[in-house]
């Protein structure tokens, strides 16, 4: 089912996100964004704990402002670095790492840009970590459909080996 919500950014003001899980689509676009699209290709095996559908790069493709973007989802298996996502835009490589069990942290050629979060009810809370002008509009429109298509945070390896594997999902 289609989905529409907009958000408030701080630094970029009005987005929307549109979502169709079905379909495994994310758009992020907005006034003052690049419009950022990522989609699940048609013969992917679904997974119902990734909200995109799946985390193989094969099966996956992003687009910024029309620009093709590489997009290469770690395996998301025990640790929260296995839950990283790398994007390479035109020379740029992003890296969005869950930091904690509900924030992801955005970096831009290694230097972190924004922690984000997203709750199950769908508030985005953003916390910048690069002043304004020290951010680029692409940040915050990948950040936000990065966040949508593979949720953010992520257990630590001690939380899970103490609450057991039953909070672990399976491919």
């Amino acid at each position: 089912m289609p989905r529409t919500r907009n958000v408030d950014d701080p630094y970029y003001g009005e987005l929307t996100i549109r979502t169709d899980s079905e379909r495994g689509v994310v758009e992020v676009s907005g006034e003052q964004v690049p419009a950022v699209v990522i989609r699940r290709s048609p013969d992917a095996e679904v997974s119902e704990f990734v909200p995109i559908g799946t985390r193989k790069a094969d099966h996956l493709t992003m687009s910024v402002d029309g620009t093709e973007a590489g997009l290469r989802p770690g395996p998301g298996k025990l640790t929260r670095a296995s839950y990283r996502v790398d994007v390479t835009l035109a020379g740029t490589h992003y890296r969005f790492t869950p930091d904690s069990d509900d924030y992801t942290l955005l970096k831009r050629d290694g230097a972190g840009i924004a922690s984000f979060g997203l709750d199950t009810a769908g508030k985005f809370t953003v916390f910048w970590q690069a002043r304004r002008e020290d951010s680029r509009p692409a940040d915050a429109a990948i950040g936000y459909a990065l966040s949508v298509a593979f949720r953010t945070g992520a257990l630590g390896i001690f939380t899970v080996l103490l609450n057991g594997s039953e909070n672990v999902p399976r491919p």
